[in-house]
């Protein structure tokens, strides 16, 4: 049945994967130190992948390279948890695809924090370009809510697939 809680769940988690392709998920701000005024903006988008600070292309090269990694994994979650809204009639099915687009969204976020943005700041504020201040927007914390909501969804099914086991026992 498609108006269960693990569709509205899975639902709102699509809804959550388009919403990574319209927000930043980061924003870069080069600060020049003599004066204490930001001088340049970058921002990490999925879409997005020319913003950079200088020619050193230490910004460019991480938006270039993870930005592409992120938008396959953002595109396969979303594509994985739109199957498996309609894949309704077969819950152990629908289970697995769900556990799979939630690993997915774990391995997205751990590339979204554990990237290499630390070191390109040191890079930059070593060449005495200015100092680089980093700040998570919205495309940061979307994915972990879509983790959750997948996790809400996981339990549901499960829950809905030990209702029907046991009433199959009970026949």
């Amino acid at each position: 049945m498609i108006q269960r809680i693990q569709s509205i769940y899975l639902v709102l988690a699509l809804v959550g994967i388009i919403l990574l392709f319209m927000f930043p998920i980061a924003t870069f701000d080069l600060t020049n130190p003599s004066t204490n005024t930001i001088e340049a903006t970058a921002s990490l988008d999925l879409i997005k992948q020319a913003n950079t600070f200088d020619e050193t292309g230490c910004i460019y090269t991480f938006v270039g390279l993870n930005s592409v990694l992120l938008m396959v994994i953002a595109i396969v979650v979303g594509l994985g948890t739109l199957v498996s809204i309609f894949l309704f009639k077969n819950r152990v099915i629908q289970m697995r695809v769900v556990s799979v687009m939630f690993m997915n969204t774990l391995i997205y976020i751990a590339i979204v924090f554990l990237s290499t943005v630390d070191g390109c700041i040191a890079d930059l504020e070593a060449m005495k370009i200015g100092t680089v201040e980093m700040h998570y927007n919205v495309g940061t914390f979307v994915p972990l809510a879509v983790a959750v909501l997948l996790f809400l969804a996981q339990r549901a099914i499960k829950k809905d697939e030990l209702k029907v086991r046991a009433a199959d026992r009970l026949r």
